[in-house]
């Protein structure tokens, strides 16, 4: 196992209403262990305009408990709660986080993260590096 993944993480999966029965955002979560996480100030770009902000970086070590979303999107809420998936726009939180993301207030998702920042983040990237030869993960970035 590789030394540097050595934290605990909280992975929001949201399964858009589009994608679900109750035509609803919902929101599953999962505690992960054995994580790569880091939280850096960068220089963020946007094509008009450049700031400093925090730059995020977490990598998952492969897991069976993976699924690619439109896969995920198709369990029922309780089968769910036995995997995980990555999409943008789903949430990750340094540390294992018991709170849920309800979709109404006080536990909407941008009230949620709101909390939960500087320790939180969107996904508004993410690559599947389980093909690799070795050091096979996931890698999320907000």
């Amino acid at each position: 196992m590789n030394p540097n993944y050595l934290h605990t993480i909280t992975v929001y999966n949201r399964v858009r209403g589009q994608d679900n029965p109750s035509k609803k955002d919902t929101w599953t979560r999962m505690v992960l262990t054995d994580c790569f996480y880091k939280n850096v100030i960068g220089k963020i770009e946007d094509g008009k305009t450049v700031r400093m902000g925090n730059v995020y970086t977490a990598r998952i070590p492969e897991s069976e408990k993976y699924l690619p979303y439109h896969e995920f999107a198709k369990l029922t809420e309780e089968e769910r709660t036995m995997y995980f998936t990555f999409n943008l726009g789903d949430i990750v939180v340094h540390g294992a986080c018991q709170e849920k993301i309800t979709g109404t207030s006080p536990n909407t998702a941008a009230e949620f993260l709101e909390r939960m920042k500087p320790d939180a983040f969107k996904v508004t990237a993410f690559s599947d590096n389980t093909s690799h030869i070795c050091a096979k993960h996931y890698r999320v970035g907000g």
